[in-house]
């Protein structure tokens, strides 16, 4: 062998010896450390400008914020120079503490006798529906116009021009808020946020619960997840129902896998079914989620136990429970307010609320003239939710270890696609991932009829189950809008700029029934409904022209700097939108 032979040898030995020793530099407890360092960096967010916000007027809290500031630091240098496991495991409960020091440092700079309790409508609707249950009212079927004003916050527009103004959520964030709402038996003064408050301890119940049920080097992720991330403390400091329900789900999902193992539901399965059932009674999101729970449930048991008259047993017993949970929670509102129950319960998916999100919706809304068909992104989403559960029940052992996060890709396609389906709910994929051993998955059972033995035929159900819903979509986006549309908008001048006050608009409806149009503006993301008819008709026949002014409610609206700023004409019977850019006239 020659001599560059042997050094060619010699090198690639000492390469792989390299490559060796850096994979087993990355050890469990390294991962470990990164991401419990992870867990002291994201707490960092936001500290320095909540200690100078409060400097020179509530002294405390800036103090305690920068007590924190150093604490964070401290555990930063501790975590990284941290022995071995036992140390990092008790430095992660100090993470947790000092996540929770903040998170309890938070609320009390979000709240005072001078601070509006709520800058959105969930919290509003909720304080009105508790304040009317106390006082012996109805919550379901009433009308809060009121919220609006009192709270000094934004209702959901519809597409009809109206406002949102009912309780619409199921009933847990409302008996919980009513003893301490006025007319309640511990009423607290009307600028405490109870309905945030109740968010806030249900966001810390979530982190401990996880804390506790994650393997210990995944236990950062708790911290990181819930209380980390600046989007959780947001939405739940304004009363959003949806945090109710995640320590529930928390323990629903920790350990699905095993409920009904050997046909018996034991103590654990009896609990997890009675938190299911709690979830529900807060909000509907986690309808959808018990759709996807039971569905697995069922094929993980019809796997292990063989037969399907055992599986289906125990799974109708876990849904009975939970359903019977959900029903005591509701029972008070069942008595209270009769038929409206349901459809109040069900406000949320059935009202026709205005298109926003992050989703292919924006096509309508923005890069295109609108849509003649704008309902039929809603239809898309349930297709694809549908499609999402067949594909659940062909490929089993594949797909039930994403179970926490299979029902909400397909709220990505409905007309309201907002981050709130997505981003809030973060906490139970971890869960769901970690707390559930994935060999029990591939014993699920999987359905295999004739034709789904062969290859190319799986190998095409994937498209086949997604066409429906792309089909719709794709209509959605093609269908052209009712109205052709010309506009003018005027008002003061400022300077250089003119403020809109006016919109005069002639609209021709091309389509084949009479419309009732409602208009809006756009500078932006969001639309802009305040905005009053004072003259035009009612309806637009089919067929036919009419002519509406539009005076502004408040202040002058300024018009896009940076582009074009729009009219936006909606309707409710059928769903569509009509985009037109406003003339501005000078």
């Amino acid at each position: 062998m020659t001599t560059r032979a042997l050094t060619d040898r010699a090198a690639n030995r000492d390469a792989g010896g390299a490559a060796a020793a850096r994979a087993a530099a990355v050890s469990p407890t390294l991962a470990h450390r990164v991401l419990s360092l992870l867990a002291v960096v994201v707490l960092f967010q936001g500290l320095p400008t909540l200690l100078r916000a409060e400097a020179t007027s509530r002294v405390y809290l800036s103090v305690g914020f920068g007590l924190l500031y150093g604490a964070l630091l401290a555990l930063a240098v501790l975590t990284v120079v941290a022995r071995g496991e036992r140390g990092l495991r008790r430095l992660d409960v100090a993470v947790l503490l000092a996540a929770l020091a903040r998170l309890g440092l938070q609320a009390a700079y979000a709240t005072g006798s001078g601070a509006p309790p709520y800058h959105d409508d969930e919290g509003a609707l909720v304080t009105m529906a508790a304040r009317s249950l106390a006082a012996g009212g109805h919550v379901y079927g009433a009308h809060f116009p009121g919220a609006a004003r009192l709270f000094q916050v934004g209702m959901t527009p519809l597409m009809d021009g109206r406002t949102a103004d009912t309780f619409g959520y199921p009933p847990l964030s409302v008996l919980l808020t009513a003893p301490f709402g006025a007319h309640g038996m511990l009423p607290l003064p009307g600028w405490v946020p109870v309905a945030g408050l109740w968010s806030l301890g249900a966001l810390a119940v979530t982190a401990l619960l996880m804390f506790r049920l994650l393997p210990p080097a995944l236990r950062p992720g708790a911290t990181v997840l819930v209380l980390g991330v600046t989007w959780m403390f947001t939405y739940a400091r304004e009363g959003y129902p949806v945090f109710l329900a995640l320590p529930f789900l928390v323990v629903v999902l920790a350990g699905w896998s095993r409920i009904g193992t050997g046909a018996r539901l034991g103590r654990a399965g009896v609990v997890s079914a009675c938190c299911l059932g709690a979830a529900d009674a807060a909000h509907q999101l986690a309808w959808f989620l018990s759709a996807f729970l039971l569905l697995g449930v069922l094929l993980v048991r019809r796997g292990e136990l063989g037969r399907w008259r055992p599986a289906l047993a125990v799974t109708a017993r876990y849904g009975a429970l939970a359903a019977g949970v959900f029903l005591l929670l509701n029972l008070p509102f069942l008595l209270l307010d009769g038929g409206a129950w349901l459809p109040g319960v069900l406000t949320v998916l059935t009202q026709h609320a205005s298109p926003q999100g992050l989703g292919p919706v924006d096509v309508s809304l923005w890069l295109t003239s609108g849509s003649g068909a704008l309902g039929l992104y809603s239809a898309a989403a349930a297709a694809a939710l549908l499609a999402t559960l067949v594909a659940l029940a062909l490929w089993p052992s594949r797909l039930a270890p994403a179970l926490a996060l299979l029902p909400w890709p397909a709220f990505f396609l409905s007309t309201r696609s907002t981050e709130t389906y997505f981003v809030l709910l973060a906490p139970l994929w971890l869960v769901a991932l970690a707390c559930n051993e994935r060999a029990l998955f591939g014993a699920a059972w999987a359905w295999r009829a004739g034709p789904l033995r062969r290859r190319t035929v799986r190998l095409a159900l994937p498209p086949l189950l997604a066409l429906p819903a792309l089909t719709l979509l794709l209509v959605a986006i093609a269908t052209p809008p009712p109205f052709r549309v010309t506009a003018t908008a005027s008002g003061p001048r400022s300077g250089h700029t003119v403020g809109l006050s006016r919109i005069t608009a002639t609209l021709r409806n091309t389509g084949d029934l009479p419309l009732a149009p409602a208009f809006a503006t756009g500078v932006n993301a969001w639309l802009d409904f305040d905005w009053r008819v004072v003259s035009g008709p009612h309806t637009v026949p089919a067929h036919g022209t009419a002519v509406y002014v539009l005076r502004r409610i408040g202040a002058p609206l300024a018009p896009n700097p940076a582009g074009p700023t729009w009219l936006q004409v909606l309707t409710d019977g059928p769903m569509t939108l009509t985009n037109q850019r406003l003339t501005i006239t000078r």
